[in-house]
């Protein structure tokens, strides 16, 4: 079984973002959608995190317009965009090559997968699953995942929802048979709204293994 590349979204501090690199961390995220508590606004000096190697850089955004975007992208060194809201596949095909394209979808787990994410495939680099809600943004709940266990993807995708240190072990089951790219991690892993527990985040990483 091929471990899964890590996210930790969510992040408000420079150093804790040092931190996750050194932890062997894959992705880190930046929420740039004003009415989250995680929202990155003037937390993090945009030269900074654009100077800071070692980590891959994912910007979140929710129904943004295109030049607040591709500005982002420019200011931070974002190597990806994740686009939570109701971006067409139009507009995400016009973004491509800005940065890598991450669609999200959030879904309860009934749904025919493959067929709401087909029209993304050309112009999505990969999807990522999060649990269905009123308002854009994190539940800190999961969804069932035994809908992604049938839809048969071949398409990489992020799996979020209210992943958390207990869920390890259904975790790998789940890794055994089916093609997960990543996993997304957020608010089980705080003390704070962005702000991250970094022997939690250890913890995991060694749970998971190489």
């Amino acid at each position: 079984m091929r471990r899964p590349l890590v996210k930790v979204c969510g992040m408000t501090q420079l150093q804790q973002v040092q931190a996750l690199a050194a932890l062997g961390v894959n992705y880190a995220g930046f929420i740039f959608y004003p009415p989250s508590p995680r929202y990155v606004g003037n937390k993090i000096e945009p030269g900074a995190l654009k100077q800071l190697e070692g980590i891959k850089k994912a910007g979140v955004f929710v129904n943004a317009t295109m030049q607040e975007v591709k500005d982002a992208v420019v200011a931070y060194g974002l190597d990806t965009v994740q686009l939570h809201g109701d971006e067409t596949p139009e507009y995400c095909g016009a973004l491509k090559g800005a940065a890598t394209i991450v669609k999200v979808f959030r879904i309860t787990g009934n749904e025919d997968v493959a067929h709401i994410t087909a029209p993304y495939t050309a112009v999505a680099d990969a999807f990522l699953f999060d649990t269905k809600a009123q308002e854009y943004g994190g539940t800190g709940k999961k969804f069932d995942w035994s809908g992604l266990q049938h839809a048969g993807l071949e398409h990489p995708y992020f799996l979020s929802g209210g992943i958390g240190p207990q869920d390890i072990d259904q975790l790998r089951s789940f890794l055994k048979n089916n093609n997960v790219y990543a996993l997304d991690l957020n608010s089980k892993f705080e003390t704070a709204p962005g702000i991250k527990d970094m022997k939690l985040l250890e913890a995991f990483m060694g749970s998971l293994g190489g």
